[in-house]
C-alpha cells in the first residue's frame, strides 16, 4: 500500500489486530492509528476498493510462484530472529532459497562498489574466513565487495545472504542474476521486502541497508569513501540496532578508505584485520564459534555454559523475565538503553535462553 511503510504497517496490526481487520477497517479506525492521517487513510480505502487490487494480486501471485519464491511473515518460525528485534522489520520477507537455523549466527559484510583489488580481495579472505568459523555472510549483492564477499563464500561451500533492493522478480543488479540463482540454489537465499516487479529506487537503498544490519550480529565495512551507502549500513548497525561494527582499514592515501579511517578515528568500530579479529570482536558468540562449526540452538538447561557466558546486562534481562514481558516491559524493568536490550534479547534467543511468544519473551530455562 503506497504510504504504508514497515512502522506504520505494525501500528495497524497493534490498533485493529488481524491483517484482514486493517483491510476492512473503516476511515475512523485507521485515523486513529498513530501516524495516519486523514488523507493518507482515503488513500489507503480508495486502493482497497480498486478493482486493480485483484488483479495485482493475481500478477503478484504467478510471479512468486513463477520465480520459486516463498513469503515469510513475522509469525513464521523462517523469519529470521535477529532481524525481529530491530524498531522497524520488514512485515513481509520474498525469499528466493531457504534461510536455515544456523543463518542467524551471521556477519554482514559491506563496502564500496567501485572497490580497487586491494577490497575486492580483502572481502574474499575475511567472507571466506568467516565462513569457515561457521558464520553466515549476509551483503546486498552489489558490484564490488559485495559481490566479491558472496563469491569466496560460494567457493568456499559455506551460507551467504543477498539481500536486493528491488523485487526478485527484478533484480538489481542485472548482471548478477546467475550469482543470485547460485546462492538460491542450496547456498543460502536472496531476499527482499519488497513486491516481486518493484523497480530499483534510490530510496530503496537505505531501506535495504537496514536489513542487511538487522540480521546480523555484527557488520564489517571494507573500503567505504566518507559519503558512501556503506557507512549508512554502519551507523545503523551501531545507532539503530546496537549491533557489533569492524572496519577493515586500507591504504591512508585511498579515497576508498576514506570513510573507514574516519569511523576507526572517531572510535565508534573495531579495527579487523584477520579472522581471529572477527571472533574476537563479536564477543561470547565468537568464542563459542572457536569451539565449533557453528553454535546450536540448544536448551540452556543442559549446557551450563551458555549460560555462564551471558554478559551482565543479558543476565539483568533473564533476571527479568521469569515470566513473559514485552520489549517495552523489559526496558522499564533493567533500566538498559533499547539498543542494547534489543540487541541482547536477539542474542539470547538465539543462544536458546529465551524464547518469544508473539510480542513477549521469557526464559527457556
Amino acid at each position: 500500500m503506497p504510504g504504508l511503510g514497515p512502522t506504520l504497517i505494525r501500528r495497524c496490526l497493534e490498533s485493529l489486530g488481524l491483517p484482514s481487520a486493517v483491510i476492512n477497517a473503516s476511515l475512523g479506525d485507521l485515523v486513529a492509528v498513530e501516524g495516519i492521517g486523514p488523507e493518507t487513510a482515503t488513500k489507503f480505502l480508495a486502493q482497497i476498493d480498486s478493482s486493480q487490487m485483484d488483479q495485482s494480486l493475481v500478477l503478484e501471485k504467478q510471479l512468486i510462484e513463477e520465480h520459486g519464491v516463498s513469503l515469510c511473515s513475522q509469525d513464521d518460525d523462517q523469519y529470521p530472529q535477529l532481524l525481529r528485534h530491530i524498531p522497524d522489520p520488514p512485515p513481509l520477507l520474498f525469499i528466493k532459497g531457504q534461510i536455515v537455523e544456523s543463518d542467524a549466527v551471521s556477519l554482514a559484510v559491506v563496502g564500496a562498489r567501485r572497490c580497487t583489488q586491494y577490497g575486492r580481495e580483502q572481502a574474499a579472505r575475511l567472507a571466506t574466513l568467516s565462513s569457515q568459523a561457521g558464520l553466515c555472510v549476509v551483503s546486498g549483492g552489489a558490484y564490488g565487495i559485495d559481490a566479491a564477499a558472496h563469491r569466496a563464500v560460494l567457493a568456499a561451500g559455506g551460507r551467504t545472504i543477498a539481500i536486493i533492493s528491488s523485487g526478485l522478480a527484478r533484480p538489481y543488479p542485472r548482471e548478477h542474476t546467475s550469482l543470485f540463482n547460485q546462492i538460491a540454489n542450496g547456498y543460502g537465499a536472496v531476499i527482499s521486502e519488497l513486491p516481486m516487479g518493484y523497480p530499483v529506487l534510490a530510496e530503496n537503498f537505505p531501506r535495504r541497508n537496514r536489513i542487511i544490519s538487522g540480521m546480523s550480529l555484527g557488520v564489517l565495512v571494507i573500503e567505504a569513501s566518507v559519503r558512501s551507502g556503506a557507512l549508512i549500513t554502519a551507523r545503523i548497525c551501531v545507532e539503530d540496532h546496537g549491533r557489533e561494527l569492524m572496519v577493515l582499514p586500507g591504504r591512508v592515501d585511498s579515497p576508498s578508505s576514506a570513510g573507514c579511517h574516519k569511523i576507526i578515528r572517531e572510535g565508534w568500530a573495531t579495527l579487523i584485520t584477520s579472522g581471529t579479529d572477527i571472533l574476537d570482536a563479536l564477543g561470547e558468540t565468537g568464542q563459542l564459534l572457536r569451539t565449533g562449526p557453528s553454535v546450536p540452538h540448544t536448551d540452556s538447561a543442559t549446557n551450563p555454559r551458555l549460560l555462564a557466558d551471558v554478559t551482565e546486562s543479558q543476565r539483568k534481562i533473564i533476571n527479568v523475565l521469569q515470566s513473559p514481558l514485552a520489549l517495552d516491559q523489559v526496558l522499564s524493568m533493567t533500566c538498559l538503553p533499547v539498543s542494547v536490550v534489543q540487541a541482547d534479547l536477539a542474542m539470547l534467543e538465539i543462544r536458546g535462553l529465551i524464547r518469544r511468544v508473539g510480542n513477549q519473551f521469557s526464559v527457556s530455562l
